[in-house]
């Protein structure tokens, strides 16, 4: 009887020592944990205010895994929380975000892995709408042009946020241009760019990059026919802007039609549109090649 008290004693103390070791290890791997979490916290704060230079040699053989981290506790930054109420509801808390710190962290990640695509993604998908920071994302899309050459969304982000949130058409065109001349960019972009390259008074910088596209092309490629009528219109478009502005500076104002350039004696004749459309001058004097009585709409 005794040695089943004893025994069963035992296996209680056993029991109780067991409980209390995995709540004292369970406490302090929860601890170790906040206080790791914490500590990386910390470093991402002091990474980022690190020079270029000292951070890539911080950094070593592992410059891609720490650039990974630091795009990671950027989107972590900008994530949401759920906290518990005290009637044991839960609710949705936004962040306070510091946009400054979030942007430094994507710097610091180019600076680590210049080619690394979820940087310039992630950068592009925040900070232009939320923080207002275009000019910046505009550096960043740049800093992944340059390293990924292969690549053409960071020129296609790079000009939509020019058009988008600039409002500067013609360089918007110039780059949506840039960014058709890379190998399996969709000809959309050649187009699109022209047209945004001639409402921001490019056309000539226009006119230039289609004739480089078509370079080493056939015309049994994709979209080169396309590229050829833009080229064509472009160029239509040129002339009788010249004209245009030759005849204002006669007489003080711009030509009621692109007719009248002819029986000015601006011209000799009118260009031919590949579109099969009339070109036309609106009353602000800018000629048109895809808007048929463009004055009238005016």
């Amino acid at each position: 009887m005794k040695c089943r008290v004893r025994v069963a004693g035992i296996v209680i103390l056993s029991i109780f020592l067991f409980s209390a070791y995995f709540i004292s290890y369970n406490a302090l791997f929860i601890k170790k944990k906040e206080v790791a979490s914490e500590a990386m916290d910390k470093a991402g704060g002091v990474l980022v205010s690190l020079p270029p230079t000292v951070l890539r040699f911080l950094a070593g053989e592992f410059k891609g895994l720490v650039a990974d981290y630091l795009v990671l506790e950027a989107g972590a930054q900008m994530g949401t929380y759920v906290r518990r109420t005290v009637d044991g509801k839960y609710e949705v808390i936004d962040k306070e975000l510091d946009w400054h710190e979030i942007h430094q962290l994507f710097v610091a990640s180019q600076v680590l892995d210049p080619s690394f695509q979820q940087t310039y993604l992630l950068a592009q998908g925040s900070l232009p709408w939320e923080a207002g920071l275009v000019n910046e994302t505009q550096k960043i899309l740049q800093t992944a042009a340059l390293n990924r050459p292969w690549d053409w969304q960071p020129l296609q982000l790079k000009g939509f946020n020019y058009y988008f949130f600039l409002k500067n058409f013609g360089e918007a065109g110039k780059i949506f241009l840039e960014a058709a001349k890379i190998p399996n960019a969709p000809s959309y972009l050649a187009i699109l760019g022209a047209r945004l390259a001639l409402q921001g008074g490019e056309t000539e910088a226009a006119i230039f990059l289609l004739q480089s596209m078509l370079q080493g092309k056939s015309e049994d490629d994709p979209g080169y026919e396309d590229i050829v009528q833009r080229l064509n219109a472009l160029k239509g478009t040129l002339v009788l802007t010249k004209a245009a502005k030759q005849y204002e500076n006669h007489y003080d104002h711009p030509p009621p039609s692109v007719s009248h350039l002819v029986t000015s004696g601006f011209l000799s004749k009118l260009p031919k549109n590949p579109y099969n459309v009339a070109y036309c001058i609106d009353t602000a004097g800018t000629v048109h090649f895809d808007k048929p009585n463009c004055r009238d709409a005016n």
